[in-house]
């Protein structure tokens, strides 16, 4: 997979980026596990912001987009070392009815096989400059 968009449930962010979006560099703020679902949760900044933004969101200074995705079914779920304030790069495929998701940076992962995966509408705010992606 290559861009946000081809998750499931990304009607509202269809509706504030008019280019696809690229699975790339995240800046992971939560991450919470469900063990009788089984399900995980991530959310995390992107370094793109919205090109089309509702008027509720229009000459606020924001300047970044916080989201996330939702992941049911999960097998063989990998954790090691989550850091405070570091950038994951991401990487998910799919093959034979399964997501194979992947976050790591260099001294951290993130990794587990899921059935769904669907997008978290995203949601804006103001990022200082000693932020992450700035």
């Amino acid at each position: 997979m290559k861009y946000w968009n081809e998750l499931d449930q990304n009607i509202f962010f269809e509706k504030i980026f008019s280019m696809p979006v690229e699975i790339g560099k995240i800046a992971l703020f939560s991450l919470q596990i469900e063990n009788d679902q089984p399900s995980v949760g991530l959310g995390f900044d992107i370094p793109e912001f919205p090109d089309i933004l509702p008027k509720k969101w229009e000459g606020k200074g924001y300047n970044t987009c916080r989201m996330g995705i939702d992941c049911h079914g999960i097998r063989e779920l990998k954790i090691h070392n989550i850091p405070l304030r570091k950038v994951f790069f991401v990487y998910i495929t799919k093959k034979n009815d399964l997501f194979h998701f992947q976050a790591s940076n260099e001294i951290s992962l993130i990794e587990f096989e899921a059935k769904f995966i669907s997008l978290c509408d995203p949601n804006v705010y103001i990022n200082g400059s000693d932020d992450y992606f700035f």
